[in-house]
């Protein structure tokens, strides 16, 4: 029996997370969805995890680059320190932005960890292409 999606949204603004979850949920209610407002708070998730419970991980992370305090960027170079190729590669990591600079997009390809940037908000397209990751890497 395959286990449900588990998606983590990691973006400051609340609202948009709630957003997020319901597009999410109207997409496919089986999908787990939790979300955190801070960067800070993504990683100490994930380093938990890591430690005592690698299976509970999710399978998608949703992560905004523009935060204050540790923006998107800084967690993905946290990221990369704190989690190993195998526990990477089960983890696919979307970056959803509201940004139109150019910039962030040629940024995120340099980042392996970033599958894709998408730009918000958050569509049943942009899910139907995640899966197309999901599946892809079964």
């Amino acid at each position: 029996m395959n286990k449900p999606v588990k998606i983590l949204i990691i973006d400051d603004d609340e609202i948009n997370n709630l957003i997020c979850t319901k597009v999410i949920k109207d997409y496919n209610p089986a999908i787990i969805v939790e979300s955190l407002t801070s960067s800070t708070r993504g990683l100490t998730y994930l380093e938990e995890r890591v430690k005592d419970n690698p299976e509970d991980l999710p399978d998608v992370i949703l992560l905004d680059i523009n935060m204050p305090t540790i923006s998107g960027w800084d967690f993905i170079r946290e990221y990369r320190k704190m989690m190993t190729a195998v526990e990477a590669e089960k983890i696919k990591l979307f970056v959803l932005t509201s940004s139109q600079y150019y910039q962030d997009a040629e940024l995120a390809d340099q980042y392996r960890e970033v599958q894709k940037l998408f730009t918000k908000p958050l569509t049943s397209e942009i899910l139907e292409e995640v899966d197309t990751y999901l599946v892809k890497n079964a």
